[in-house]
């Protein structure tokens, strides 16, 4: 009776081991590392930025969302207006810092695309990027998008037009 409640013990222990083991380099969704979570909000950001898709993107977007471009910062309704009409080209994410206090995940990152915005088509060149997540329950919601590409001043009616250069 003894040996079997050692054997019993000893093979209770064992398979606690391996679920310990097992769990600590499984990645399940809630337990990815800030840099890889970062790195993931955004791709899913432009992937539905190059589609446009903005149910996807009103299901995304936090209460309180600003964006922050050259001619100035934009609500989600102004925002979403101008993703409808955004036709980008092949794009390149790079160089991603992430940082995490709390519920507030900040990534910074390089965005190499051509864009075409109200039939203006703006140079292919890398600019800074910025953008603020925050926590939700289980989802991570964007507070906040910023885009440093320099738009030159313009006597037309869009305050995007920028220099045309071509690819």
């Amino acid at each position: 009776m003894h040996k079997r409640l050692m054997t019993l013990g000893l093979a209770l222990a064992c398979i606690s081991s391996v679920a310990l083991v097992r769990a600590a380099f499984i990645a399940e969704p809630g337990n990815v590392d800030d840099n890889t979570l970062g790195q993931q909000q955004v791709e899913k950001l432009w992937a539905d930025f190059a589609k446009p898709d903005l149910d996807s993107l009103d299901q995304l977007v936090a209460p309180g969302f600003q964006s922050l471009h050259e001619d100035g910062a934009r609500n989600w309704a102004q925002e979403r207006k101008l993703v409808a009409e955004l036709k980008l080209s092949p794009y390149i994410l790079s160089d991603y810092r992430i940082t995490r206090s709390g519920t507030t995940l900040v990534v910074t990152y390089q965005c190499k695309v051509g864009e075409t915005i109200a039939a203006a088509r703006l140079a292919k060149e890398a600019t800074p990027r910025l953008d603020v997540f925050v926590q939700s329950g289980n989802e991570w919601k964007l507070l906040s998008h910023v885009n440093v590409r320099k738009v030159l001043p313009s006597s037309s009616a869009n305050p995007l037009m920028i220099a045309q250069s071509p690819e």
